[in-house]
């Protein structure tokens, strides 16, 4: 069900419904937002969708996964069994965050006690635990962080094997510095070919010297997202 693509060459297509996928602490949530702002899609959040207060999990979360995503375009993360085959065969670009567990952890370390000291409003209400509970909450995120680091190399492994039709089509990155470089290079492509809504460029020169104002500007813009 997966085709590896290499990210150093341009995508054939343009993508209209896209999964960011990685480890707690990766930063799917962030790319999902500055990729969505590249290519125009409008963002499900699961988290928003699983979460009811008091951290009870909505028991219609698998339906109302479903319902969101019939619609024909949109970009959201992949981390949740329950819906993550469903969401490898509706998309058709898979974004793999595929960073050492170093990396990951430390970001969802620092994560997790910026939100526990500023007492952060999540999702329906929520808030983080206290950082004591690592120790007896078996669920706490860092906790959960650590057990589950491989869980996506699996996952995608299996969907591998499942399908040979390779409908699904995947970037994997290593590095956060590849991710932007990519970002990057994207917002550059779609400048000289379609904008983020899904438009073509009016007709006549589009280099950076000779492109209208308020074009400059939203090229500034689109590169500062991939940032």
């Amino acid at each position: 069900m997966v085709h590896v693509l290499n990210p150093a060459a341009a995508l054939a297509r343009r993508p209209d419904r896209v999964l960011v996928a990685g480890g707690s602490g990766a930063g799917k949530t962030t790319v999902a937002g500055k990729l969505g702002t590249l290519l125009g899609l409008p963002r499900i959040e699961l988290d928003a969708l699983y979460y009811r207060p008091g951290w009870e999990v909505s028991p219609e979360f698998a339906a109302d996964v479903a319902r969101a995503t019939e619609r024909r375009r949109w970009i959201t993360e992949w981390h949740y069994p329950e819906v993550n085959s469903l969401l490898a065969r509706r998309a058709d670009l898979l974004l793999w965050l595929d960073y050492p567990a170093r990396i990951t952890l430390t970001s969802l370390a620092l994560r997790t006690l910026l939100r526990s000291m500023h007492r952060e409003v999540l999702w329906s209400g929520n808030q983080e635990p206290p950082l004591r509970s690592v120790f007896t909450d078996p669920d706490h995120i860092l906790r959960h962080g650590w057990t589950a680091r491989h869980t996506t190399r699996t996952e995608l492994r299996r969907l591998t094997a499942e399908d040979p039709e390779e409908r699904l089509h995947l970037l994997r990155f290593t590095r956060p510095a590849d991710l932007s470089r990519w970002l990057i290079d994207l917002a550059r492509t779609l400048d000289g070919s379609t904008r983020p809504d899904g438009s073509t460029p009016s007709d006549g020169p589009t280099s950076p010297d000779r492109c209208p104002p308020q074009q400059k500007q939203q090229r500034r813009q689109r590169s500062n997202h991939a940032l």
